[in-house]
């Protein structure tokens, strides 16, 4: 990593940006690879670091596949169909439902499908959760399996093109190899966001933080594949916290853990083995769902076991070589630090 300070730093709208990256989070790596340009989070920081990272290894197996490595927080769990899906499919969708869907996003001007669950998997969400975007939750409700419906998305799903969100910085605080077309991530203090290298001079860059279907009027087709009652998991105390100090959304943690398949015991990851604590942001999708919604009920210093279904962790696709499709998982966790 190099370091650059900036005298004067723009200030950055994070919460209009936040959805500021590929419908539902596809993973867009341009040129075969992809820009991490971290912000300090103090409001009042000028120092930025900025880092190429070639290829798209995971920080740890509890990481979000794809979704941490490239694009950040998935806004759905994508290919995980749970088993209490299955069991009852036949029903109509209502709020706090699981439903499943094969989706497809269309631009209205051009016909054309810039995400589709043929490449990435179905789209598992809980009705009436806000797992997804507001008008996805809103028009899937009194569907039943099989039934399959557009959904107009609208012009501003993706904000209206903020010119004030093209930014330019010198050209020596980019990595040298950055291109005219990168994708960069660019770490706020409430998740990743996207930019796009649009212009490069021998001093200068520009950067643009808007989406790139900012304005632009989009629909999405779905079709709902099975319902069902949500997956459950289980949050089992080791040794107590203080019982006051609770993670909120947006804080970052500090975690020891160890990762190993609920079906026969095989440890797939652990922090405490490699003597490194995992820190994170919860509740933004940075890390799979059983994480997110399990961690939260965790005090500070507490140490516990998250029994996590496969459709709250890796789903049908699984992770890598280690954890199978459809896999269970357990995980011993401590909340060391809450920051």
């Amino acid at each position: 990593l190099s370091r650059q300070v900036l005298a004067q730093p723009p200030i950055l709208d994070f919460d209009a940006m936040q959805l500021r990256r590929p419908l539902l989070c596809v993973a867009v790596v341009a040129c075969g690879t992809h820009c991490l340009l971290q912000l300090a989070l103090s409001p009042n920081a000028t120092e930025r670091t900025f880092a190429l990272a070639h290829g798209s290894g995971s920080a740890s197996a509890v990481a979000s596949s794809s979704f941490l490595r490239a694009a950040g927080a998935p806004l759905a769990r994508r290919g995980a169909r749970s088993s209490a899906v299955a069991a009852v499919a036949g029903g109509v969708v209502a709020e706090g439902i699981e439903v499943a869907l094969d989706f497809a996003v269309i631009r209205d001007d051009t016909g054309e499908v810039v995400d589709s669950s043929d490449d990435t998997g179905p789209l598992v969400f809980v009705c009436g959760e806000k797992e997804v975007f507001p008008a996805i939750d809103s028009g899937v409700v009194g569907m039943a399996v099989g039934d399959k419906k557009t959904i107009p998305m609208g012009t501003n799903l993706f904000g209206k093109g903020d010119k004030g969100k093209v930014m330019e910085f010198p050209r020596e605080e980019l990595p040298e190899d950055a291109e005219v077309g990168a994708e960069l991530e660019l770490e706020g203090p409430q998740g990743t966001m996207m930019a796009t290298v649009v212009k490069l001079t021998d001093t200068m860059a520009t950067l643009d933080m808007n989406h790139p279907l900012a304005g632009m009027a989009v629909s999405m087709t779905v079709t709902v594949l099975s319902t069902g009652a949500p997956a459950q998991m289980d949050v089992e105390t080791v040794s107590p916290g203080d019982g006051a100090t609770f993670p909120e959304t947006g804080d970052t943690l500090t975690m020891h853990y160890t990762g190993t398949l609920a079906a026969n015991g095989n440890q797939f990851d652990s922090s405490r083995d490699r003597d490194q604590p995992f820190e994170f942001t919860i509740g933004v999708g940075r890390v799979i769902k059983g994480w997110d919604v399990g961690v939260m009920k965790m005090s500070l210093g507490e140490r516990a076991i998250l029994k996590i279904p496969s459709s709250m962790g890796y789903g049908a696709r699984g992770a890598g070589e280690d954890i199978p499709p459809d896999a269970d998982l357990v995980f011993d966790v401590e909340l060391l630090k809450i920051n």
